[in-house]
């Protein structure tokens, strides 16, 4: 495979990050002081423009919520503050979490916060006619919208709540899960219920499963470090905005 500038400064950042493990902390300074501020800040704003300027469907100010619209993750941000992004995931995040899911012997993946189903479609798209796929989503707007892009019979995508993990499981048949993946940022979650959501996500994987997660702080590596035997960390800086993807090896 040919080397590309672009793919030699990739490795040498996962390079960097593995042996300088207290950039991750730097990096979530600088995020919590610099960057989540103003993002907060420039929601708001964006929100009274909306309010003042926009006037559909409910009277609510807000974008009604429209799977086909290109403005689908921006209503549901508006709406939803359970919803942590405006966009879809880019396909440069998809493939690394992908990638560290190792699908290859996976049968039954269990997914939380799927939103519109992007990588829920590439993980149907790798696992075998027999797997099964659970998609635990809170928002209800995306698990229609799940439902309708992605008419898979491997697909059960329900609405709830990923604390209540172990019961939507028993209730569908499934016993335990060779992955878990999550796109929803534990930055969300006190600590205690942080602690809460990895027990019982531990609890429900298969011996040798893994728990891949994509965020955007580094809430999660000393919790990580906790449950799991081994952690890895990559950088994907081709999203936005830019996510970590931890690995946890049960």
């Amino acid at each position: 495979m040919k080397r590309t500038p672009e793919k030699d400064l990739l490795n040498r950042i996962d390079e960097f990050l593995k042996e300088k493990k207290d950039i991750l902390e730097q990096l979530e300074r600088f995020y919590d002081e610099k960057v989540e501020k103003k993002v907060k800040n420039g929601v708001g704003k964006i929100e009274k423009l909306l309010t003042k300027e926009i006037r559909l469907g409910d009277g609510n100010g807000f974008i009604n919520y429209d799977e086909e619209s290109p403005l689908s993750y921006i209503a549901a941000f508006m709406k939803d503050k359970g919803v942590s992004s405006v966009m879809p995931s880019s396909k440069f995040i998809v493939r690394r979490v992908i990638k560290a899911m190792n699908l290859t012997k996976v049968n039954t993946v269990v997914e939380y916060g799927p939103a519109e189903g992007v990588i829920t479609q590439q993980i149907l798209d790798r696992i075998g006619a027999d797997g099964r796929v659970l998609a635990i989503e809170l928002n209800g707007n995306f698990v229609k919208a799940l439902k309708k892009k992605i008419q898979d019979p491997r697909l059960i995508a329900v609405k709830g709540d990923v604390q209540h993990v172990k019961d939507i499981m028993s209730e569908h048949g499934i016993r335990g899960a060779d992955a878990i993946v999550s796109g929803i940022p534990f930055s969300f979650f006190n600590p205690r219920e942080r602690h809460q959501l990895l027990e019982k996500t531990l609890e429900q994987l298969n011996d040798q499963g893994r728990f891949v997660a994509y965020q955007f702080t580094t809430h999660l590596i000393p919790l990580l470090k906790c449950y799991f035997s081994k952690v890895d960390t990559q950088l994907e800086v081709r999203n936005l905005p830019p996510h970590f993807v931890f690995t946890g090896h049960k």
